[in-house]
């Protein structure tokens, strides 16, 4: 029976096999530890029944009754501290899969033997393993924050490194093998860039063939070993792939939604992802189920999600919605933007000025422009439309003595100020007026 304990790392630096080992990754990987950090230990073979998650955020403290419960022997603890790693002198043998979805940390696992589990996903953990790791469908390191040394050989049908720090001393892949790091792979597994995004970079044929889901990257591949499947289209025990198998994978997690067969994306289907993502899923889907009240409530949740809708179902009065809620330039389509529209996009989100195009920047939307407040960049933009500032500025202050605050507060000059006297200092605003003066008295004084 496995029977788990707490150490501290400056009790395991006792141990002399285990000191060489650390001796062997630490000039590498630079992990360090404080000498009272605790961890997780195993002297024997481990048969574990359920899923290694090393991911930290799923538990690992050492008063977590619930994380704790899956090591049998360990005690909880009073203290909150976090549990750094877990070390296993003897076999390691996982009855489900030994998974690090998270790139950029993960706890420290050792093991001296031999490990086998249903898949791995290395991730950003310092994992050293001494052994044979041998895996059913999948072993696959992700992103540059972590590292694996293992001192034997994997065997795994699909063998995965991915810009990940991944040292083998030998390793067996049947099915597929791809490594990014050495470059050292047949051809025809490489992988490719997305033209569509230029970002992701897509699986090869050859590995998405093998898979029973839709898989365009590994991403796809690392979420659904995360949640604990088996992914050969050949596996014996896949789930079943129904409309509440899809829908809870498009509600985990938005990457999924361009993966759901299009079988699976009725009405109802469409109503739930609605519900979790709103506009932001409308690509996904046909536009047959967006209604003209759907579009208009996500306008006005946000003006932006303009750009969700497709264009063929975009009105003139949607997009004077859209302006009222602060959309941006870019979301409307080129044919309905006019000096009306974008003097609208303007008057609620004036830093989309530096988006209009400039055949619409005219004196006549400056003047406008200046009278919402700031007027960022006002000598740039006059200077596209061949016009002179201060004649913006007077222009301004005609459309009434309400706007002498934003004009004073960005734009005050000697010629701003006297022009202003002229209009309005008089009995008629005697009041308004001097409330503006004695609010910028100071920058008055400065003029005299």
């Amino acid at each position: 029976m496995n029977n788990f304990y707490f150490t501290t790392f400056k009790e395991l630096l006792t141990i002399d096999h285990f000191t060489k080992s650390w001796g062997n990754i630490f000039p590498c990987q630079g992990e360090e530890f404080e000498e009272e950090a605790i961890f997780v230990v195993s002297n024997g073979d481990v048969d574990f029944p359920e899923h290694l998650r090393l991911d930290i955020d799923l538990g690992w403290k050492s008063n977590d009754q619930n994380w704790i419960k899956q090591f049998p022997g360990l005690q909880a603890q009073k203290s909150d501290e976090l549990v750094e790693g877990i070390l296993i002198f003897g076999n390691l043998s996982v009855k489900g899969s030994i998974l690090n979805e998270e790139g950029d940390y993960g706890a420290f696992l050792y093991v001296s033997g031999q490990v086998t589990c249903q898949s791995f996903v290395a991730g950003g953990s310092t994992t050293y393993i001494k052994g044979n790791i041998t895996t059913e469908e999948v072993f696959i390191s992700h992103y540059n924050h972590g590292y694996l040394k293992c001192d034997s050989t994997v065997t795994s049908p699909v063998l995965i490194i991915n810009d990940h720090y991944t040292h083998l001393n030998n390793y067996k892949a049947d099915l597929f093998y791809y490594n990014d790091k050495t470059g050292e792979y047949p051809s025809e597994n490489a992988c490719y860039e997305d033209e569509e995004t230029g970002e992701d970079w897509l699986c090869s044929p050859n590995l998405t063939k093998l898979l029973d889901n839709p898989t365009p990257a590994f991403e796809e591949l690392i979420f659904d070993l995360n949640e604990g499947e088996y992914v050969f289209n050949k596996a014996a025990q896949l789930p079943i792939k129904d409309e509440a198998y899809w829908l809870l994978k498009a509600v985990k997690y938005w990457g999924n939604l361009k993966r759901i067969p299009e079988a699976i994306k009725t009405e109802y289907f469409f109503k739930r992802v609605y519900e979790k993502y709103g506009a932001f899923c409308f690509s996904y889907f046909s536009d047959t189920f967006l209604t003209q009240s759907i579009c208009e409530q996500e306008i006005e949740k946000k003006g932006i999600n303009l750009k969700y809708i497709p264009e063929h179902l975009i009105t003139k009065d949607l997009c004077y919605l859209a302006a009222k809620h602060e959309t941006n330039i870019s979301s409307i389509p080129t044919a309905y933007l006019d000096k009306s529209l974008i003097k609208e996009v303007i008057h609620y989100n004036d830093s989309e000025m530096d988006n209009v195009p400039e055949r619409f920047i005219t004196e006549e939307l400056l003047v406008d422009y200046v009278k919402l407040g700031r007027g960022l960049w006002l000598d740039k933009y006059c200077e596209i439309a061949k016009v002179s500032k201060i004649t913006v500025l007077l222009k301004a202050l005609d459309s009434g003595i309400d706007y002498i605050e934003q004009i004073w507060g960005f734009h005050f000059r000697e010629e701003v100020y006297h022009y202003a006297k002229k209009l309005y200092d008089n009995k008629q605003q005697e009041s308004t007026w001097n409330k503006y003066t004695e609010k910028f008295q100071k920058k008055i004084e400065r003029l005299s």
